[in-house]
């Protein structure tokens, strides 16, 4: 929605398994980048949601990577689909390879805002020794909204004979994700949102959260920075920040933004989100 400070370049990488994901560069404005970032989106949205904030973090010099999840935003081959939660944080390792040869940073910041908290925290406690830094924008670790009783019957049967079927995503509400008008108005007349999942996609996301739900005590290492809207109808603000608190081992950095929606990024004053994203990408060790 908000112009970026700069523009990125439109790339596209191959998988390990042959997929092109397609997503947004901002190639390192300095010669020696220490870190990739690399900024994962929510399960409707993709990278066009997030340029500006995106060109924040490349104002630091270093490598942003924007990519748009495998069958979402610019990728059209499967809409709404993958193969399993393993190929999410395949594409991952994917692209953190891509951005070790391509620009030699060995570690990641990682960025997950709302649905991309998932795969951007289950990656961290895969690799921890690879991540540098999580930031964490209203992440969609313990949800307010999800598939009615109905619904869920209806993907367990889909699993057994046709996986590929899908599913209206139940965030067809605009208001959702923000008050502002013009916010609302570009989610409602965005082409490139993901509206509809396959039964495997959504089976593939509760795997997700399973797998999340049993991380144990003090299991995450990168340093933590979160970052929650008061008023988010999405999300569970609550026990996202009691849970992260209890696996985090080591720094952990809580921010409550007064008054706003889910998407930050939409909010009509965006100095504070400005300040929190700056401080991020230019503390090591926050």
């Amino acid at each position: 929605m908000r112009t970026p400070l700069t523009r990125p370049e439109f790339r596209a990488w191959t998988m390990s398994d042959g997929y092109a994901v397609r997503g947004r560069l901002w190639p390192p404005r300095r010669s020696d980048p220490t870190l990739g970032i690399v900024y994962l989106h929510g399960i409707q949205s993709h990278g066009g949601w997030f340029e500006w904030s995106a060109s924040v973090l490349a104002q630091s010099g270093q490598p942003v990577l924007l990519p748009d999840r495998r069958g979402s935003g610019l990728n059209e081959q499967a809409r709404g689909d993958t193969p399993s939660m393993e190929r999410w944080l395949a594409d991952i390792d994917d692209q953190s390879r891509w951005l070790a040869a391509e620009y030699g940073v060995d570690r990641l910041a990682l960025v997950g805002v709302s649905w991309g908290g998932k795969p951007a925290v289950a990656w961290a406690l895969r690799n921890p020794e690879r991540v540098e830094r999580l930031l964490l924008i209203a992440p969609g670790l313990f949800p307010a909204v999800g598939l009615d009783l109905g619904r869920k019957i209806g993907v367990g049967a889909s699993l057994l004979t046709n996986p590929r079927r899908t599913y209206k995503i139940p965030l067809d509400d605009s208001s959702l994700f923000t008050a502002n008008p013009t916010g609302r108005r570009f989610i409602d007349e965005d082409p490139l949102k993901l509206s509809r999942a396959t039964a495997r996609f959504l089976y593939a996301s509760a795997r997700l959260d399973r797998t999340l739900t049993r991380a144990r005590p003090n299991s995450l290492c990168p340093p933590v920075t979160l970052a929650l809207a008061e008023r988010d109808r999405i999300i569970r603000n609550a026990p996202t920040s009691k849970w992260l608190r209890r696996i985090v081992h080591c720094a952990f950095d809580e921010r409550l933004f007064k008054g706003a929606e889910h998407t930050l990024e939409f909010e009509p004053d965006t100095g504070g989100f400005v300040e929190l994203l700056t401080t991020w990408v230019q503390t090591p060790g926050v």
